[in-house]
């Protein structure tokens, strides 16, 4: 026979479960906002690169993570001005980045002619406080930057520039 003790003493370790998981969902939440832009309403290029946007990487070493999803934002073209239609848009021809971190980290780039063709260009080394700047090439597309970190811990990348 089931003791109401022991019935009752389940209820308050399940909520306090409960709530560690929950604490645990917001945290990551909160924490994958951190170098994101503001988020307005109706601001069509909210998800755009710009400087000041930070990718960050804790992804074994040899792992590769793509900053274009993960941080930057959409990397094909630069905008005049945040509310745009889209006419004041071009193709983006550069991005410098810099290495804010600790340890050195491995970049490259990815670009193609059109949609659907993807090249990668050269890996560069960006040491601790350098900054390297990623050309695709003229009439290329940049559709991602792809950050790779060594033994050191965390890697992290931000964009000083965009043109």
């Amino acid at each position: 026979m089931k003791s109401a003790r022991r019935e009752n003493a389940r209820w308050p370790a399940t909520g306090a479960w409960a709530v560690m998981l929950g604490l645990a969902v917001a945290g990551c939440w909160f924490a994958g906002r951190t170098g994101e832009p503001p988020d307005h309403a109706g601001d069509v290029a909210a998800d755009r690169v710009t400087a000041g946007r930070v990718c960050r990487s804790a992804l074994p070493r040899g792992m590769e993570l793509s900053c274009g999803t993960y941080g930057f934002g959409d990397l094909r073209y630069v905008c005049a001005d945040r509310r745009h239609d889209g006419a004041r848009c071009r193709r983006t021809s550069q991005v410098t980045v810099r290495n804010p971190g600790r340890a050195t980290v491995y970049v490259s780039y990815l670009a193609g002619r059109r949609p659907g063709v993807r090249e990668e260009g050269p890996r560069q080394v960006v040491g601790p406080g350098d900054e390297t700047t990623l050309r695709p090439g003229a009439g290329r597309l940049l559709f991602d930057i792809t950050l790779r970190g060594g033994d050191a811990g965390p890697s992290r990348l931000e964009v000083v520039r965009v043109r």
